[in-house]
């Protein structure tokens, strides 16, 4: 028996994710629908906002809505460091908005890797991430950046923690007026200063910045920040996907939760990130998990406008037929047309509010195809 489907684009993107994903070894993560609040409680910077949709069950156990996925996949993995787990998943979370403050509901598609994550694994999910960028049929790019190289700096001029969020802070708002003022007030040299506000103006492509940002790493980590970006980009270019990356070090995380290399993705016509990851030992650790952690996620409602949903869903064939034509007669074509795989809207009504690729009319015995 023959069939056609038609699909959305954004049900084609994720059919072809799920293929890649499961050509590379990940295995669908089995997600809870509901976490314990307290997991969102002990770790809420890990969040983009501390309010959480939350209930009480019915044993008086206060629940909640999942805000992110990541948090429940560190919970429930057993991997340690021997071997490496390579799971995804596709799942929606519940964040309130920044601009309107409502709850909305954002489905995600992603890969996290636990366990050993080598050099050749961190290739393999910046690939993966590459691809998922690339499937979305756009033109894109994927801006990397290293939480060592800021995190080396700032160990250098011994900033304290409050400061040392501050600075974050500024750097991936790319202030860099308010970060001098923060640095200066803080007693640090107008010449390590200087350095901070090269850093933060440090965006293009890699072998000319990766330059540059050798000459400012003086302490261990950010030399080895730098190291490990060098060997990344030669990794990605001998793929082939040197024209695809950039390097951007305002690009940071929460230094409690994330270490090494972070990373955003953009495509054409969305003005915000449709993708981000990076490496999250140190969650892993905060959470009792003696392993590695790396992954990303695609925001699959940022790319809502760049596929124009909501969108109005194309069906098979609309069949129409008249009042008087027999019921039973109309429901046997129908029937005969749905075990072919079609799928249809019967109607007697010339007004339809859907959208379809072909149309049908009755002519008293079966539905005929009319131009």
């Amino acid at each position: 028996m023959s069939t056609m489907t038609f699909l959305s684009e954004q049900e084609n993107l994720v059919l072809a994710l799920r293929e890649l994903y499961q050509g590379h070894g990940c295995v669908r993560f089995p997600m809870r629908q509901f976490e314990e609040y307290a997991l969102y409680l002990e770790n809420k910077s890990f969040l983009t906002s501390e309010r959480v949709l939350s209930f009480t069950d019915g044993n008086g156990k206060l629940m909640a809505l999942k805000p992110d996925v990541t948090l429940s996949i560190v919970k429930h993995a057993a991997r340690g460091r021997e071997g490496i787990e390579k799971l995804y998943y596709i799942e929606s979370v519940y964040r309130a908005s920044p601009t309107d403050h409502e709850f909305k509901e954002i489905e995600q598609i992603g890969v996290e890797y636990l366990g050993n994550v080598d050099r050749y694994a961190t290739g393999e999910v910046l690939w993966l991430a590459l691809e998922s960028l690339r499937l979305c049929r756009r033109e894109y790019v994927l801006d990397i950046s290293h939480m060592g190289m800021a995190a080396g700096l700032m160990d250098e001029c011994g900033l304290d923690e409050e400061t040392r969020r501050e600075a974050f802070r500024f750097i991936s708002q790319k202030n860099v007026h308010e970060l001098r003022n923060l640095l200066l007030g803080k007693g640090i040299s107008e010449e390590d200063a200087k350095r901070f506000e090269k850093l933060l103006t440090l965006s293009g492509t890699p072998k000319e910045m990766l330059e540059v940002a050798a000459q400012l790493a003086m302490g261990d980590e950010s030399r080895r920040a730098v190291e490990e970006l060098e060997q990344l980009y030669g990794d990605l270019k001998a793929l082939g996907m040197q024209n695809r990356i950039r390097l951007d070090f305002s690009i940071t995380s929460d230094l409690e939760y994330y270490n090494g290399i972070v990373f955003r993705g953009y495509v054409a016509g969305v003005p915000r990130a449709v993708l981000s990851g990076g490496r999250y030992d140190r969650l892993m650790n905060k959470m009792g998990k003696d392993a590695d952690g790396f992954g990303f996620a695609l925001y699959l409602d940022e790319l809502n406008s760049l596929f124009m949903l909501p969108c109005r869903e194309m069906i098979d064939i609309i069949a129409r037929y008249s009042p008087e034509d027999d019921a039973a007669k109309v429901l046997a074509a129908a029937k005969d047309l749905r075990d072919f795989g079609m799928r249809i809207y019967v109607t007697a009504s010339d007004k339809v509010d859907v959208d379809a690729y072909r149309h049908y009319r009755f002519d008293g015995e079966r539905f005929v195809e009319v131009e």
